[in-house]
């Protein structure tokens, strides 16, 4: 690598630091417990997958002639 990629990659990393922060926000008001919090993410990754799924049956059935 080039010393200038290197320096742009170094200042986009130290820009992009104050992103790890609390941002706070309307949610940062409403605390919720750590189960709800579980139970909410794996609603939501249980819905990702079988969304997943859905598009690879699809694109897998276009790909033998769409039957």
């Amino acid at each position: 690598m080039s010393t200038p990629r290197i320096l742009a990659v170094l200042l986009f990393f130290a820009l992009a630091a104050p992103v790890w922060a609390d941002h706070g926000g309307p949610l940062a008001s409403v605390p919720l417990r750590p189960l709800t919090v579980a139970l909410i993410t794996a609603g939501l990754t249980l819905v990702a997958v079988l969304l997943l799924v859905v598009i690879v049956r699809l694109l897998a059935r276009q790909g033998r002639g769409g039957e």
